[in-house]
Parts: structure tokens; sequence; C-alpha cells
């Protein structure tokens, strides 16, 4: 039986990659601005750090769609430089 070795530390949820640009200060806090989801350019209205971890961090966020503003689950790998949001 074949078994299967994590080597980055977003590869056991169930995530999407996504692009995301980001400003980022010299005293390391990240701020996402806007966000890429199926082809589709999301502006971030706001945002707040739910949980920080060695490697990663979560932000829940509100997202610009049309009129309306919908909520967004964002995580950061810090060591991978890699966004995400879930499946």
């Amino acid at each position: 039986m074949a078994g299967f070795v994590s080597y980055t530390s977003f590869d056991y949820k169930p995530v999407n990659i996504v692009p995301v640009i980001a400003s980022f200060d010299s005293e390391g806090h990240i701020v996402p601005l806007y966000v890429r989801i199926n082809g589709e350019s999301y502006k971030i209205a706001s945002h707040w750090v739910s949980s920080t971890f060695s490697n990663s961090v979560e932000y829940k966020c509100k997202v610009i769609d049309g009129d309306s503003l919908k909520p967004l689950s964002l995580t950061y790998y810090r060591n991978e430089g890699v966004w995400t949001i879930p499946k």
C-alpha cells in the first residue's frame, strides 16, 4: 500500500491556492488587499486576524462583490509564501 508524505503545511487541508496582493511592513504585519478567485478579482474591504500559528496566519475578511460585502477566510502560509481559501 502506497503512502503519502506531506512536505508542505497546506496540503493536508481541503483548500484552494489563490493569488493575493498584500502589503507587508518591516514589523512583519501582512495586510491582504486583493484576492483572485476563479478568475475574478475582489477587493478586500476589511480584515482581522483570527489566529496566528508559527507558520500560518488566518484572516477573516469582507470582500466587495458588486454592491455587497461577502465573508472570506484566507490563510497565509509563511514558509511557502502561499495563500489559501477553503474548498
